[in-house]
């Protein structure tokens, strides 16, 4: 975990007002007692999880890559090359979404704006070693052009059948 207590705390406040914007029909399945707090969300999503990542092309298309993904300081991380068009849309549109879920078990999905982390920018300097200790290796190596996208929410949704299973 790598989450302050002041990164718990603005997470909690992002999920809270999020689930107050819900729809009838969402809350009548995200009901109070599915849901996960910021707490159990930090927990549960230490180290990979897979995402759904989606972005918008030039013709206002929707895009969704499956990738890797790691929850940094209350933010969902995801790496990719210099060449992908992932990285050609959120330079272009930053607005994305990003879904992890697990069956019908669990589901964090967040709605927000994409921040491209090149190689020599401030927030790569914590990212990296963050990468390092899970790959065995720097992301910079993997590829040309590599970078770090940072999803800042504006929405975090969260789900679990059984939400007991997800201790705090």
């Amino acid at each position: 975990m790598f989450e302050t207590e002041a990164d718990i705390h603005e997470l909690q406040a992002l999920i809270e007002r999020s689930e107050a914007q819900m729809g009838r029909h969402m809350r009548s399945i995200v009901k109070p007692e599915r849901r996960l707090s910021a707490r159990q969300v930090v927990g549960y999503l230490e180290g990979i999880k897979h995402v759904a990542f989606a972005t918008v092309n030039g013709r206002g298309e929707p895009r969704v890559s499956p990738l890797d993904g790691l929850f940094i300081r209350g933010r969902f991380h995801v790496s990719t090359g210099g060449h992908a068009a992932r990285l050609r849309h959120v330079r272009r549109r930053p607005q994305v979404s990003l879904t992890h879920y697990s069956g019908d078990d669990i589901a964090v999905t967040v709605h927000g704006t994409a921040t491209v982390i090149g190689r020599d920018d401030p927030g790569s300097a914590e990212l990296e070693p963050v990468y390092v200790d899970v790959y065995g290796s720097s992301p910079f190596t993997w590829g040309e052009g590599v970078v770090f996208i940072r999803v800042e929410p504006s929405e975090m949704f969260t789900y679990a059948a059984h939400p007991e299973r997800f201790p705090a």
